[in-house]
């Protein structure tokens, strides 16, 4: 056979093997994983249940420095509720429980997943973003959220809040919206808390009789007659002009009242 000939026989075998292949190999190795996929599958149904739980990781978010549920605290909720998972089974924990014992804590706002990793048990939850601390006229007091809902009192709580009191009221119920007055405060604070100068300046709201807000200043001590709500921002930027253009020259002491409820200026009273 010429040398010729040995090429061309050497190829056409070459093609037979590569069509075998492609062929008959391809699908004979879909077929293997798939056997090997189900036998994962198979023994993972069987093994992982019989599987006792070691620890639980507990991962908390929260807006706020303080962490009031801590994930320490879920455990020991967990624990006063009888809820038993360390040693237990996996198939025997039940996850939905979980979920619902800390959908009802009053300080989570978000239990945004409980599943098992293996042998651990992960639980994944969002706290509630505390904005406002209310004491009332009959001396109780309690925490307003960033979505305007009564919030029970807390001494873990330890982040510097704007302090609302006055006219709020005693009746209160936790998980309720809070009244009018205090939910006018709220949105009054989330606009201070945008800006450094509103936020070192101004920590706290009083309701007064006619159920308009006065700010007290950090600097000063005035007390600002601030009114409704309404052209909030205007009349902020407006107070920081008199702070920083007027005042500072003056002397921050110069003024007992500031009232900022007229459009485009702020009344000054004297000592």
């Amino acid at each position: 056979m010429s040398q010729k000939n040995g090429i061309n026989y050497n190829f056409v075998r070459l093609k037979v093997i590569v069509h075998f292949c492609m062929k008959y190999v391809k699908p004979i190795v879909r077929i293997l994983l798939c056997i090997t996929l189900l036998v994962i599958l198979v023994l993972a149904f069987i093994y992982v249940p019989k599987q006792r739980c070691e620890r639980i990781s507990s991962v908390v978010h929260t807006q706020n420095e303080s962490i009031i549920i801590s994930p320490e605290d879920v455990e020991t909720l967990l624990a006063d509720t009888n809820i038993e998972v360390v040693g237990k089974a996996v198939k025997e924990v039940d996850l939905s429980k979980i979920s619902e014992l800390l959908k009802n804590n009053p300080y989570i706002a978000n239990v945004n997943f409980v599943h098992f990793a293996g042998k651990k048990l992960v639980i994944d939850y969002t706290l509630k973003e505390i904005v406002l601390h209310v004491f009332t006229p009959n001396g109780e007091h309690y925490f307003v959220d960033s979505e305007g809902k009564v919030v029970p009192f807390t001494d873990k709580m330890q982040d510097y809040l704007m302090i609302v009191n006055g006219n709020v009221g005693n009746n209160y119920k936790p998980g309720k919206d809070a009244p009018k007055g205090v939910k006018d405060a709220l949105a009054l604070t989330k606009i201070i808390r945008q800006n450094d100068f509103y936020q070192a300046q101004f920590r706290q709201i009083y309701l007064n009789a006619q159920n308009e807000m006065e700010l007290t200043s950090t600097i000063g001590g005035q007390t600002i007659l601030f009114g409704s709500i309404d052209n909030a921002e205007e009349k902020l930027q407006n107070l920081k002009t008199i702070y920083e253009n007027g005042l500072s020259h003056k002397g921050y002491n110069t003024y007992v009242q500031l009232d900022a409820r007229y459009k485009n200026r702020i009344i000054a009273k004297r000592k």
